[in-house]
């Protein structure tokens, strides 16, 4: 027997039918709700899942990972930090907000998020290379 891929919704009236979302969706929700955060970038997925993502337009669930145990759903989300920002602080707000979002679209309760931080992204720095003479040496002094 195919094993059910849709996450079953709560039932408020039995008697109209059973609302199902396929994981996707929810994966989705989550990555928009991550990339809400100030700072923080979602990590992406393998070469093939870019590739795939990048022809269908979907970048959304990237670097979140769904598991359901006992009807219970967690959600992993794998980032990265810009430079400076408060990881605990960050961290919360994730989750937070994934929590608060799936909770409000979907009405699923979420036992877990748990964020975690791949790398961090450094701040850009403005090079002071003349691209007139680009072999000159400059020490920032001179002008």
């Amino acid at each position: 027997m195919a094993e059910d891929k849709y996450l079953a919704l709560a039932e408020h009236k039995p008697t109209l039918g059973a609302i199902k979302i396929a994981p996707e969706v929810v994966s989705i929700i989550a990555g928009i709700s991550v990339e809400e955060v100030e700072g923080v970038h979602l990590s992406s997925s393998g070469l093939s899942e870019s590739v795939t993502s990048f022809l269908t337009r979907n970048t959304k669930g990237q670097g979140v990972k769904l598991a359901l145990n006992d009807g219970k759903l967690r959600v992993d989300v794998y980032v990265y930090l810009d430079y400076g920002t408060s990881v605990p602080e960050i961290a919360k707000k994730i989750q937070s907000k994934v929590n608060q979002q799936l909770l409000f679209m979907t009405e699923l309760e979420v036992t877990e998020v748990n964020i975690h931080v791949e790398g961090i992204i450094p701040a850009k720095s403005t090079s002071t290379v003349d691209p007139d003479d680009i072999f000159a040496e400059n020490d920032g002094d001179e002008k």
